[in-house]
């Protein structure tokens, strides 16, 4: 026993520096809870290769997503963020672990005081998420203990990043670089098939009377991972972005957002030595939201709001004009890269289409009818900006090539069968929440899409999903 005590002891003299350092240590978490059911995600039977994808036609499962953050700091300008992470779904044993969710070092005032720099695993998100806000886009999560079961659900989000912010309030600048995808790490190949994400993001705050903020950025992504066999092969894909956003609220309650941006640089469309080639990028993308808090006094006890918000993707279809060769093709691609999106999570539709080539329109209605509870309702209609190049058969029925498929919730893609039009379809969601307590929130939604004429009758089931969780926080 004594010598259990000076061992004890021992121990602790040996610890006392390195807890000394530390001047506030938080711990926090979550742990969610969800019903999934979700049925006729592949709108019908008749698709190609639908032999390999009959379990995602119905799905009924439970889900449980744990994570458990820590915040040091060391010193007044030093500090630490740790969040571990596990995703799973109910007896199952793929993919179970914790992993590494968050993982940054924040030094404040570096150099001189506006600066202040972050290095790690960290979230980068910025304006709405029309660009950069998940790793994956948020339809794909990838490397989740949900990949194969709901990729789309994930709560992994971060990026290996470095980020520099300069706060000249009200201008604030922040500058980052982030490895999306390492390559092979061998002699002469570690640099040759990465995927990088470059980005620069001014914040503006005017500070009159509209509360208007305005923000400019540019953001690039550089994907070395097409490169050919082939020397010196033009076949680095890479996505330019400029754009800006701006939110105003002109009258008491109404907030209006507004952002634009275009891409430039080059696609690549082949990748061997036989047939290399690169096509320019020349594609367009705008979003506008309006959100209104209802000012009339008899509902004002029910806090109902509106929202709209219209979103434009500029879309590639007949890109069968390719000019194969060593030099770069003088064709242009206007199909939009999602880049890193993150909108939309938990809709049927942002499961089954990537954000790109469509006109997206979403109304909805948000009240609390009864103290603590609040519900929504949501409907949806999208169609093509362009006609999808579908190599139509005889009465005009084709299937969707590799410029329209449709992901599943365990991210592997089908093709259904489709038609000229560009009517793809409409969803309504009802959501449901109920605050048990503060920390305690219980939540049901419903949703229901709704295939367009652009699908087939071979494709037009209804796509339904219900979800119904609780999730606490501490």
């Amino acid at each position: 026993m004594k010598r259990l005590i000076i061992a004890l002891a021992l121990v602790a003299l040996v610890a006392v520096p390195a807890f000394a350092s530390v001047q506030n240590v938080k711990v926090s978490g979550e742990i969610d809870s969800m019903w999934l059911v979700r049925d006729r995600f592949n709108l019908g039977t008749s698709v190609t290769n639908d032999a390999t994808q009959g379990n995602d036609a119905y799905q009924n499962l439970f889900i449980t997503q744990a994570l458990v953050r820590i915040d040091a700091d060391l010193t007044d300008n030093v500090g630490t963020t740790v969040q571990l992470i596990n995703e799973r779904s109910w007896g199952s044993n793929a993919n179970e672990g914790v992993r590494v969710d968050l993982a940054y070092v924040t030094l404040k005032e570096m150099l001189y005081a506006p600066l202040s720099v972050t290095v790690g695993r960290q979230n980068l998100r910025y304006g709405n998420g029309f660009i950069i806000g998940d790793r994956d886009t948020n339809d794909l999560g990838g490397g989740t203990g949900l990949a194969g079961v709901a990729r789309d659900l994930t709560k992994e989000k971060a990026f290996d990043a470095v980020k520099m912010v300069l706060d000249y309030h009200p201008l604030v600048i922040d500058v980052f670089a982030a490895r999306i995808t390492q390559g092979t790490v061998v002699e002469q190949g570690d640099h040759k098939n990465d995927v990088d994400l470059f980005g620069i993001n001014a914040n503006y705050q005017l500070g009159d009377k509209w509360n208007s903020v305005f923000e400019a950025y540019f953001f690039a992504k550089v994907d070395k991972n097409t490169a050919g066999v082939a020397l010196n092969a033009v076949d680095t894909d890479k996505v330019l972005t400029p754009g800006l956003r701006a939110s105003i609220n002109p009258i008491k309650g109404l907030n209006l957002q507004a952002e634009g941006a275009w891409q430039g640089g080059t696609k690549a469309t082949a990748s061997s030595a036989a047939t290399v080639a690169n096509m320019s990028r020349n594609a367009i993308a705008g979003q506008f939201v309006s959100n209104y808090q209802l000012p009339f006094a008899k509902t004002e006890k029910y806090k109902p709001v509106t929202q709209t918000v219209y979103t434009f993707l500029s879309g590639e279809s007949t890109p069968n004009d390719v000019q194969y060769g060593w030099s770069a093709s003088r064709n242009e691609w206007n199909g939009w890269d999602p880049m890193f999106e993150d909108q939309a999570g938990g809709t049927i539709y942002n499961t089954l289409f990537d954000l790109t080539n469509a006109h997206i329109l979403t109304s909805s209605i948000q009240a609390s009818p009864i103290q603590d509870v609040t519900a929504k309702f949501s409907s949806t209609w999208i169609w093509l900006q362009k006609e999808v190049d579908f190599g139509a058969a005889a009465g005009g029925i084709g299937t969707g090539n590799q410029f329209f498929t449709m992901r599943q919730p365990d991210g592997t893609n089908i093709t259904p069968r489709v038609t000229s039009n560009k009517d793809v379809g409409y969803e309504f969601d009802a959501d449901f929440r109920y605050d048990y307590t503060e920390d305690v929130a219980l939540g049901v939604s419903l949703g229901w899409f709704f295939p367009g004429n652009f699908f087939d009758s071979a494709n037009d089931r209804t796509a339904k999903q219900f979800i119904t969780s609780v999730d606490v926080k501490f």
